[in-house]
């Protein structure tokens, strides 16, 4: 996953618009207002750590380079972010709690897998691999496992 050019016309536009002084950098109270523009809402140690983390030259500002490197990396945490809200929402459709206790009954996943959405699986065998506890319930880590993909049975 990169940044579509798009994101870097965005980009550019922002950074432009809040480059005020045209220097050709943005503080970290220009940043939070470009940020907040593009609808992000990060917190002031998020913005500090953001522009450390690019910050080759140690100024304390970034440059349009960096600035995009700000971005890309903000649009990756909130992408994961939203992964695993739904996550916990598909876990919590099938039985779990929203702070990711309890668990999906092993008939519960088969039901919904191969009744309700008519899947072809061998969701048995899924269940089987993933409940490495033996217990018969789906805890999160192991449901988050089961529909990430990178399990293989």
């Amino acid at each position: 996953m990169g940044i579509s050019q798009e994101d870097i016309d965005n980009c550019r536009e922002a950074f432009l618009a809040f480059d005020k002084d045209r220097s050709g950098t943005i503080d970290v109270w220009e940043l939070r207002q470009v940020l907040e523009a593009m609808g992000q809402a990060p917190t002031e140690d998020e913005l500090f750590t953001m522009i450390s983390e690019v910050d080759e030259n140690m100024s304390g500002s970034i440059d349009f380079g960096e600035f995009v490197r700000v971005v890309e990396t903000q649009k990756k945490r909130a992408e994961n972010l939203d992964d695993e809200n739904d996550m916990v929402d598909a876990y919590i459709a099938c039985g779990g709690n929203a702070d990711k206790s309890g668990c999906v009954r092993r008939e519960t996943m088969i039901q919904i897998i191969k009744y309700d959405f008519g899947l072809t699986i061998d969701i048995e065998q899924l269940c089987n691999k993933v409940d490495t506890d033996g217990s018969g319930e789906i805890e999160f880590d192991e449901f988050s496992l089961m529909l990430s993909g990178s399990f293989t049975y």
